[in-house]
């Protein structure tokens, strides 16, 4: 996964134990992102995760036409949303413990992200509270766990610097999910806040070469069982007890999980290449092999003169984000948490999907920073009716002026079931 902690905490050492680490933010900021993936690129240094919050501010106001539709990876907003706003503020009153009071809200939405409570240091932290996680290499999805959906409450365990001679990097997280009044019990529905369990570890073997494996599990909600005793049972043996036949006394919850890879290299032409294997399921009643799979695969070139290219493409088997037990899904907030493909098709199709990303970033001699992206789905046929080839266009011009970025943001589209929506926004962020 990308780990984005400070750019200065991951490339510097120091002798002796730090404390805790703020977060920066994931898919509010982008053009503050860009350069902390150019950096850790040129410095060779592959990272397989992204997470959340430092002092920063964001405001944007737009308006959109056409269909209301999910935008990919902005936290649940929609394209019709008439505004957008972020914030959050630092207080570290100590090395080993520190607060962060964050907020993103846009039209019928609030929600505290970035509002963390960390204790603990480099090897050890402790996070509570709403922090954001993205456990993929990718730069537009994730299959497993992503920004598309609103941020959970949630407890973590993990580290920010990597230690053993493997670099060896961690997190383990229990998180509440948005109530849903869908769940399979006893024969009927019940309704609760499902549970979601997560671990992420992750090594170096090589210089630049980076091995990743994410799991996590939802399970629980209302009366269901969300003991911690069977949730480690489950957890590390899913044939037996997550997928021991639908509808089963036996069946835990359910479950997903990803196997990804990166390669960084900075000569002759700085790039990086990266692969995510994921599966929904477990197959053939086997803990080691992944069912309903998705394969993913990209390219990152941060600097070709002028210019940076990103193009990634990912296709995945029926079943992802749907589940017999839990009737909406891996959803929170009516969102996937996963890839944004799983939000462009009607609720309840399991249907099987290709996505392709493409990301032309330019700087002109002018100054400022114009960024385009394409982004296309195709959905396979389903029991519903068929779906159209979904095409999404968005171009970003960003200006720095004296400690901010204000620009300009303008995306038009077409659903998969052939409607055009578009939307434009004016923005500044510090």
């Amino acid at each position: 996964m990308r780990l984005y902690v400070s750019a200065l905490t991951l490339l510097a050492g120091t002798a002796h134990a730090r404390g805790v680490s703020p977060y920066l933010p994931v898919d509010i900021s982008p053009e503050i992102e860009r350069k902390i993936e150019r950096v850790l690129i040129l410095a060779e240094q592959p990272a397989l995760k992204r997470t959340a919050g430092m002092s920063y501010a964001s405001l944007a106001v737009g308006a959109g036409s056409g269909p209301d539709t999910p935008l990919p990876n902005r936290h649940g907003m929609t394209s019709r949303s008439h505004y957008e706003a972020a914030a959050a503020v630092y207080w570290q009153p100590g090395d080993h413990f520190a607060v962060t009071g964050g907020v993103l809200a846009y039209d019928g939405t609030t929600t505290p992200t970035g509002t963390i409570a960390s204790l603990g240091n480099e090897y050890a932290q402790i996070d509570v509270g709403y922090r954001d996680r993205w456990w993929s290499p990718f730069a537009d999805s994730a299959m497993v766990f992503g920004t598309q959906a609103s941020t959970m409450p949630s407890v973590s365990l993990a580290n920010y610097t990597p230690f053993t001679r493997w670099n060896l990097r961690y997190e383990v997280f229990l998180a509440e999910m948005s109530e849903s009044s869908n769940i399979a019990f006893a024969g009927g529905t019940t309704v609760g806040e499902p549970r979601l369990a997560g671990m992420h570890l992750s090594i170096e073997p090589l210089p630049g070469w980076s091995l990743g494996v994410n799991r996590i599990m939802q399970y629980g909600g209302g009366p269901r069982d969300d003991s911690l005793r069977n949730l480690v049972k489950a957890f590390f043996n899913p044939s037996d007890r997550d997928n021991a036949g639908v509808g089963t006394p036996e069946e835990f919850g359910n479950q997903a999980a990803s196997l990804t890879s990166q390669f960084v290299l900075a000569d002759p032409v700085p790039l990086a290449v990266y692969f995510e294997y994921a599966g929904e399921d477990t197959s053939t009643l086997s803990n080691l092999r992944l069912g309903n799979s998705a394969l993913s695969a990209g390219i990152s070139l941060p600097q070709l003169g002028k210019f940076a290219l990103t193009v990634e493409v990912s296709e995945w088997q029926n079943g992802w984000y749907e589940h017999h037990i839990y009737g909406d899904g891996l959803r929170q907030e009516n969102h996937v948490i996963g890839h944004w493909g799983g939000d462009w098709r009607r609720r309840g199709d399991a249907v099987d999907a290709r996505s392709a990303f493409a990301r032309l970033g330019w700087q002109p001699r002018f100054g400022g920073m114009l960024e385009t992206t394409y982004r296309q789905l195709d959905n396979a046929d389903y029991t519903g009716g068929n779906y159209e080839r979904a095409r999404q266009f968005a171009a970003r011009y960003s200006w720095p002026w004296e400690q901010f970025f204000v620009g300009a943001e303008v995306t038009v589209g077409r659903d998969v079931f052939g409607d055009s929506y578009s939307r434009v926004s004016g923005f500044v962020r510090f």
